[in-house]
């Protein structure tokens, strides 16, 4: 013990001060006794009257928490818990109730064995009463040290005691935990955690109080913790343990097979995290949409939903009880802003001269109004850092507008009289223009960032596409209004010749608004055109009155000669004031539009709200195709995602109008999601379709060509809501996409594990199937599941894989080293979970003598919030690195890959990727079957089940150069041949083009 105080770990030293003040009632011999006498009470008595040693073991809760050494103490196998602690419990078991190994690992998978092992730290409660405590983190999902510190600064002590009398000042010294442990009462007077509340728990149970008082608990946060009837206490207000058990049965028998203490322990492990209800008044799920609760988890404020309600419920936004102001009053604020820019232009002018040849020309026209104006140069010359020309228009302005050159230097102004149109005024612009793009521009429009350089990428984009394809002549984008609710996301032209804001009044951010299409027009004057179109349609049209007219009619005459209108989401503006004395668009326009454009307007959609879908794309008639998923896949997700991601982009590039509708709402950060995806892509992320699709259905009935639905268990659920509007549904369009036939990998699963079986492969494939008698077309993703399905009886099958193209890194065998695993694992027990935890128990104690010592196995890939690989990281050799955002890095640096799967269905992605990058792979004879790659030539294969087969075929391939060649070179032949780009997007256009016929031969 004395050489241990020395050079041990703290938790592992007798702390004599502490253990006279704990114990001081025991004995009247410990007021006087020196650390020596105190520390030899503790190895003569102490240990078998059940006394700790110091602060951070607690030897009575150790051996409740492990039954097995509280019967070892009994029969003398060890002297006390914490001589089993010391000598083996520290590698995998807690110390403390309020301290967890296992969570303290998981939530920072950065502290591997290796990592460890480096510091010189035996255990994670080692780095954590070393680092982890003074630097914050957490080792308990019940002690946020973070509020525990700010709760104490607010808490002043009742105690006399000098030291206790300002506790917060000494947290960051000592750290949050041990100074919690330091003074337990902390737990029956201070908030350490939002899962708990000290004072709702003492007065609802006030037996707590006696408890405590007694002595048989030190805090009421301890009694919670350690109590023997968990279910008999709720902790805080907020959580109901019977209805939370009403609601998910299924809780009862993780609480009766011992993998939780209460419903509510697994509600805050588990439920917090996927939103269920925890109390009848509370919805996580819809909470978790409103406000900013989503982007605070996401930037780590708080854990979940429910911490994100507890801390926040009682904060009110400064407005939450004023109704919304009128639009009015926000364009009235907007011109305030405005005219405020003028005592500072008059002093600092903008500049738009530049020597340089400019890449733009903008035409603004004027008349009065000058801080609008102003408004609106300044953000032009904000957004656009280039060089650029611009060409005022001024319409026979009488207020200061007259002495604009003071406030803007290098403006090209136009005067003209009062009576200028719009239509002359580009006339008169059009000389003075001398590039190929012109943007044109009103009063009060102000762009955002980076908007003009989306238009302009569009515009010269489209325009290098190769002919037959439409081409944008024509660029416009998301105009908001003063309140930053949108103006126009687009506009309808229909068939009666009236215009339609596409999703006016909506947010900035709905998903609808967020996607590439082409539209028929934009009626705010902010328009990316080309040159060469106005001065071919000779401009706009002096026959309509109003500029909303003009524009569309514009866009109907470039239509005509083979110019699309684009609408771009990025191409973000604001429209601050309506021109009040502007004329609007009335029916004399739409008269004129229909005279001018009958045969046009003979193509569009009649004026019905029903028939909003179909209108809001212009143009060529595309395809439209509702993907339904399990989430929006995303490829960060792993598994079958990242083939449906391909799917969905594959689709686009094809030219067809993609909906992406999940099941359940995304909860992954936006940017991260619209980076994965092409921007012609609609990404409904917001909603949880397992409730909205229904609605979805209904607003956009008969929209849709095809119904692709990923996943057999998604079509089961939807059934009965695809059957409720099968009338508005392409039925000859549905496909089902089984991702994996999953009944052969059960059947398998069952078989390894020793499981029960409850029935045959042919009962459980028949009951996987038992929906898909609706769809027409069935896709198998590779040709062991397609025949598979075609043995079951069912001839539409076809077959479509991954997309792989092949991208090599040059790295050599002599510069790489190490084993790489990359796989996502999204909950306990999965395909990839098992084979981790195989290959690393049973095959990785094997390979000590056949690899160098010092190479390592790497683990990435995205994790569940269910997973933990903890116990995993123990071994030395493993580092566990998590999501990455680069894999390429890794594939180009690791020597072999890793591929052990023992269950699994339809075809793995990791192998295909690693081998992509030119990583060759040692997987599962399971695998190697699955893809149809030979032994030695593409894959090199490990066998079933067999951990000495792997180990040596491993061994193989990691020391044997040559072998390791040909492998690589023979994968990225095949991946090159089987799965490129061009090959895929032949196989997914032939069988969308089977669906398109079968969809117009059932709506006939």
């Amino acid at each position: 013990m004395s050489s241990e105080s020395v050079r041990g770990p703290s938790w592992a030293q007798f702390d004599a001060e502490w253990y006279r003040s704990r114990y001081s009632g025991q004995s009247e011999e410990f007021a006087g006794a020196d650390t020596d006498a105190l520390e030899t009470h503790y190895m003569t008595e102490g240990k078998a009257l059940g006394f700790s040693p110091n602060r951070f073991f607690d030897e009575k809760w150790y051996l409740t928490a492990n039954p097995d050494v509280a019967s070892a103490v009994r029969h003398g196998g060890f002297a006390s818990g914490f001589d089993h602690y010391r000598l083996n419990g520290h590698s995998d078991r807690s110390p403390h109730w309020l301290f967890s190994e296992a969570y303290y690992l998981s939530r920072y998978p950065d502290l591997t064995r290796s990592t460890l092992d480096r510091l010189g730290l035996i255990n994670g409660y080692d780095h954590y009463l070393t680092y982890g405590d003074r630097e914050f983190r957490s080792g308990h999902l019940f002690f946020d040290p973070r509020l525990f510190y700010s709760n104490a600064l607010l808490t002043p002590s009742d105690t006399g005691d000098t030291d206790a009398a300002r506790p917060a000042t000494a947290i960051p010294e000592l750290g949050p935990f041990a100074t919690f442990l330091g003074q337990p009462a902390f737990g029956s007077t201070v908030r350490v955690t939002w899962y708990f509340d000290p004072q709702w728990y003492q007065s609802t149970y006030p037996e707590v109080i006696m408890a405590v008082q007694d002595g048989d608990f030190e805090n009421a946060l301890h009694h919670f913790l350690t109590s023997i009837t968990p279910q008999a206490f709720c902790a805080l207000e907020w959580f109901s343990e019977d209805y939370y058990l009403e609601l998910y049965p299924d809780i009862g028998n993780a609480i009766s097979g011992g993998h939780v203490r209460s419903a509510y322990d697994h509600f805050v492990r588990y439920g917090a995290l996927e939103r269920r209800k925890p109390h009848p008044d509370i919805d996580l799920l819809e909470y978790f949409f409103t406000g900013t609760v989503r982007a605070d988890i996401e930037n780590g404020l708080v854990r979940d939903a429910f911490v994100h309600w507890l801390s926040r419920r009682h904060i009110r936004a400064r407005d939450a009880d004023a109704s919304r102001p009128e639009l009015k009053k926000y364009e009235g604020l907007a011109a305030r802003k405005a005219e405020s820019l003028i005592p500072l232009l008059v002093r600092h002018p903008l500049s738009f001269t530049s020597k340089e040849a400019p890449s733009l020309s903008v035409v603004l026209y004027v008349h009065n109004r000058l801080p609008l104006t102003l408004s609106t140069l300044a953000a032009l010359r904000t957004t656009v850092r280039g060089s650029i020309e611009v060409i005022v228009v001024d319409a026979g302005s009488r207020d200061d507008t007259r002495y604009l050159e003071q406030f803007a230097g290098g403006v090209h102004i136009v005067r003209l009289a009062q009576t200028t149109t719009r239509p002359e005024a580009l006339k008169a612009a059009l000389p003075y223009i001398t590039t190929d793009t012109v943007l044109w521009l009103g009063q009060g429009v102000r762009l955002e960032h980076g908007a003009i350089t989306a238009a302009l990428s569009q515009l010269s984009a489209q325009a290098s596409r190769r002919s037959g394809k439409p081409r944008a002549g024509i660029v416009t984008g998301r105009i908001l209004r003063a309140d930053d609710r949108i103006q126009e996301a687009g506009t309808i032209i229909w068939r009666d010749g009236s215009l339609g804001h596409y999703m006016e009044g909506a947010a900035l951010e709905v998903p609808e608004a967020s996607f590439r299409r082409l539209t028929a027009c934009g009626t705010v004057p902010c328009l990316l055109i080309s040159r060469a179109l106005i001065e071919t349609l000779d401009g706009f049209s002096p026959e309509f009155a109003s500029e909303a007219g003009a524009l569309a009619d514009f866009s109907l005459r470039a239509a005509e000669k083979g110019f699309a209108t684009l609408y771009e989401p990025a191409m973000i503006a604001t429209l601050d004031v309506r021109d009040a004395d502007a004329p609007s668009y009335d029916t004399a326009d739409m008269r004129t539009l229909r005279r001018r454009h009958a045969a046009a307007l003979l193509d569009a959609e009649p004026p019905s709200p029903t028939l909003l879908m179909r209108a809001r794309t212009a143009g060529k008639k595309t395809r439209r195709i509702l993907f339904i998923e399990d989430r929006i896949p995303t490829r960060r997700l792993g598994s079958g995602f990242v083939r449906s991601n391909d799917i969905v982009r594959t689709m686009a590039a094809l030219g067809h109008e993609v909906t992406v509708a999940p099941i359940y709402s995304s909860t992954a950060p936006l940017p991260a999601i619209y980076a994965d995806f092409p921007p012609e892509v609609e990404l409904l992320h917001d909603r949880n379709y397992e409730v909205e699709l229904d609605r979805l259905l209904q607003e956009r009935s008969g929209a849709y060509d095809c119904v692709w639905i990923g996943r057999t268990h998604n079509l089961g659920r939807l059934l009965p809501i695809l059957m409720g509007h099968a009338s508005c549904l392409p039925t000859g369009g549905i496909v089902l996409d089984t991702e994996a036939v999953t009944a052969p990998r059960t059947a398998l699963r069952a078989e390894l594990l020793h499981l029960p079986q409850t029935g045959t492969v042919s009962e459980a494939l028949e009951e996987e199937l038992s929906c898909a008698w609706l769809c027409e077309t069935i896709v198998a993703v590779n040709a062991v599941d397609a025949a598979v399905l075609r043995d079951a009886g069912y001839d539409n099958v076809a077959e479509l894989g991954h997309l792989c193209p092949v991208r090599p890194t040059p790295a050599t065998w002599s510069d790489r080293r190490d084993l790489l695993f990359l796989g996502a694992i999204h909950e306990p027990d999965s395909p990839n979970h098992d084979s981790l935890i195989w290959f690393i128990r049973e095959v990785l104690p094997l390979l000590k003598d056949r690899l160098p010592d010092d190479v390592r196995f790497t683990v990435a890939g995205f994790l569940g919030p269910a997973v933990d690989l903890s116990a995993l990281g123990r071994d030395p050799r493993v580092e566990l690195i998590g999501p990455v955002a680069d894999t390429s890095e890794l594939y180009k640096t690791h020597r072999v890959f890793v591929a052990p799967t023992r269950f699994a269905g339809g075809i793995p992605f990791k192998v295909h990727e690693a081998a992509s990058y030119g990583l060759p792979v040692v997987a599962s004879d399971l695998l190697c079957r699955q893809l149809g790659w030979r032994d030695g030539l593409e894959i090199v294969s490990g066998g079933t089940n067999d951990p000495q087969r792997f180990a040596a075929r491993l061994a193989d391939l990691y020391s044997d150069e040559e072998l390791w060649t040909a492998v690589r070179a023979g994968s990225l032949q095949v991946l090159a041949d089987e799965n490129s780009e061009k090959s895929y997007m032949a196989r997914l256009s032939q069988i969308l083009q089977n669906v398109f016929a079968n969809s117009d031969r059932s709506s006939r």
